[in-house]
């Protein structure tokens, strides 16, 4: 009876690490070496816009700490991916895209991580002025695209109850408002 229970033991234990290992290659399976090759990937798969790569205008990079986010420009669209690096290479977690037009931001809150994202489009009208964009008081960072596009980013911004409560400002050299959304 002893050698039937530990034939037994021996089997689930063989089936289990022959699941886990499958597992493992599922997880791994989306993550790439390079940020710039997660950044191909997610264009192809998950946007499924092999036609638009063409169209893709500027790309920057910006990082910040395990996060790399590449914003870029397709016809009047502003859009952000953001890619995170962990054990297996990189793998994107989220994605905004928003028209180039106007005042308008987006967040994102990770709440198991307690982390946030705010980002926005600097308005067309305001774009060569403005120097420094405060975010309920916190200074924000500025990327640009070029001279006539650029992106306002916070991580683990201040992030208040309610949406509503955002106040975002757009401040010129002299640290001057320009505009208040």
């Amino acid at each position: 009876m002893r050698k039937r229970s530990k034939a037994a033991f021996i089997f689930i234990v063989s089936v289990l690490t022959i699941f886990a290992v499958f597992a493992c290659i599922d997880t791994v399976s989306p993550h790439s070496q390079t940020v710039d090759k997660a950044f191909e990937k997610f264009i192809k798969s998950e946007l499924k816009m092999e036609a638009a790569q063409s169209e893709i205008g500027e790309k920057v990079y910006y990082q910040n700490g395990d996060y790399t986010f590449i914003l870029f420009e397709i016809g009047a669209e502003v859009s952000l991916v953001q890619f995170e690096q962990g054990i297996f290479g990189w793998v994107w977690t989220s994605f905004s895209r928003d028209r180039n037009e106007g005042y308008s931001y987006s967040a994102a809150v990770d709440y198991l991580n307690g982390e946030s994202l705010l980002h926005g489009t600097i308005p067309k009208d305001i774009v060569a002025e403005t120097r420094t964009i405060t975010v309920n008081g916190a200074e924000a960072d500025i990327v640009m695209l070029n001279d006539k596009t650029g992106i306002w980013i916070m991580v683990n911004a201040p992030y208040p109850e309610d949406i509503d409560d955002f106040k975002i400002e757009f401040l010129d050299e002299g640290g001057n408002l320009i505009a208040q959304m």
